[in-house]
């Protein structure tokens, strides 16, 4: 007698090693996605830093071509005579900690296009642990003229400023009619810690120029 001919068996796989595939398949997936975390974080983390150093560079660049190129020619505050060359104090300039102000030439004004000097009244403060630099338009504002205020650095929480003349470095800056030689800030930083520079002044000792008189 002859039988039908028997159909081949086809080969599959058992839900057991479905069930390892997928295990397998999860890890490795996990695996890759753990790196990918890793790798999106370090990149973070190196922009943030990087972001953060060009801040820092940005604000002590400012703060040297400013303290770099201060001149010893006294101004009008709020319409008053004023012979203090350099004024630095604690809570100077409404300041949370130490605040300075002078005035700086070097001004750029190509050809004299612009309607003002190369003199530029400048000033630095900490205000709610942010670095900021004050200017003026004028090196003599007139009275209720507000200053332009430009946020350079945060998470600063301590300003401190130092000065240095014949030989030593001080604490304190109360002599009215003279620049010292050098200055140097400290800031106290959340991430950095406490970070120092020193500039030395472009004109120290220099003849007073007094300000012009207002017609």
């Amino acid at each position: 007698m002859m039988h039908p001919p028997s159909r081949p068996r086809h080969a599959g796989f058992t839900l057991l090693e479905m069930l390892v595939a997928i295990a397998i398949f999860a890890g490795l997936s996990l695996g890759a996605y753990q790196v990918l975390q890793g790798v999106l974080t370090s990149d973070e983390v190196a922009r943030q830093k990087e972001q953060r150093l060009a801040e820092l560079q940005r604000a002590f660049d400012l703060l040297e071509r400013d303290v770099g190129q201060m001149v010893p020619r006294t101004g009008r505050i709020e319409g008053e005579s004023n012979r203090v060359l350099l004024a630095a104090s604690r809570f100077g300039q409404e300041s949370d900690d130490w605040g300075m102000a002078f005035i700086r030439g070097g001004w750029l004004n190509p050809d004299g296009i612009l309607p003002r000097s190369g003199l530029q009244r400048v000033g630095w403060r900490l205000k709610g642990q942010t670095l900021e630099r004050l200017s003026y338009l004028y090196p003599d504002p007139v009275i209720g003229t507000e200053p332009r205020v430009q946020p350079l650095l945060g998470k600063v929480s301590g300003l401190r400023i130092f000065f240095y003349a014949e030989g030593s470095w001080r604490s304190e800056w109360t002599t009215r009619e003279r620049l010292p030689e050098g200055l140097a800030v400290e800031l106290d930083l959340e991430d950095y810690g406490t970070l120092r520079r020193q500039f030395l002044i472009g004109a120290p000792g220099a003849r007073i120029e007094d300000a012009p008189t207002q017609s």
